[in-house]
């Protein structure tokens, strides 16, 4: 199953042309409450990067973060303008960061993934880097492993490249930091619905004083058919915006 899965993936990019870019890392099956799959949440192979700077699928010793793209693929029971199954006016992502790195001002362990200003929770928010449909890879190549910008046709797609420098990490302490990324059906009359999620992240490891961190090493990326209570529980206590069950979602 998860080799047709990976098959049909590849025809699709191939169709559009992007087999020449986007390296399919991981594929997830994404579905509504009632298990009606809507369509494919589709991880890339991950890149690492030095400050945003030097991006490649290899890691070099200097390297303190991680990039990749995650696009949603919505399928003819999935599409708005087709069945609709969701009964969405629209999708979006929303992603829940946890890390045990030394923070800024104003941050939090676990929290909803958006600068503090944002308005909504949603990761599709300018600056933040995002496409919807058709659609070209983001204009700063600098922490992205290719040198022009590729096009892309997903119905929703984000382009995340976290990293923790030294100075951020504790001593003695391994520095870990851990995403789980959720679709998000939109509904501008009645409740938005969480879809499917995937987890991913990164640690690097404490070395000694002098030296400090490793590289950054992948956490495995995992599917979750529904999202998972701390995700759950991070939108209710959200301290940066206001997007509650009783409110918005259920």
């Amino acid at each position: 199953m998860h080799l047709i899965i990976r098959v049909l993936i590849l025809f699709i990019l191939s169709a559009s042309t992007l087999a020449n870019t986007l390296q399919v890392g991981k594929i997830c099956a994404v579905v509504n409450a009632n298990n009606n799959q809507l369509g494919l949440l589709v991880l890339s192979d991950f890149w690492f990067h030095s400050g945003r700077n030097n991006a490649a699928y290899t890691a070099t010793d200097n390297a303190t973060g991680i990039g990749v793209e995650i696009h949603f693929f919505s399928n003819q029971a999935g599409q708005l303008s087709h069945r609709n199954l969701g009964q969405c006016n629209k999708y979006r992502v929303l992603q829940v960061r946890k890390t045990n790195s030394q923070l800024n001002a104003g941050e939090h362990p676990i929290q909803v993934d958006i600068p503090a200003y944002f308005e909504q929770p949603f990761y599709d928010n300018s600056p933040l880097e995002f496409g919807y449909k058709t659609h070209k890879t983001p204009i700063d190549n600098s922490d992205k492993p290719w040198f022009s910008r590729a096009v892309r046709a997903s119905t929703i797609g984000i382009y995340d490249t976290p990293y923790v420098s030294d100075a951020y990490g504790i001593d003695g302490q391994d520095i870990r930091v851990e995403f789980e990324t959720c679709i998000v059906c939109q509904r501008y009359q009645g409740f938005d619905q969480l879809l499917s999620c995937a987890t991913w992240g990164y640690q690097r490891d404490y070395l000694n004083e002098e030296t400090g961190w490793t590289e950054p090493d992948i956490l495995t990326p995992q599917c979750l058919a529904h999202a998972s209570e701390q995700f759950k529980n991070t939108l209710e206590t959200s301290l940066i915006v206001d997007y509650q069950y009783w409110l918005d979602w259920r």
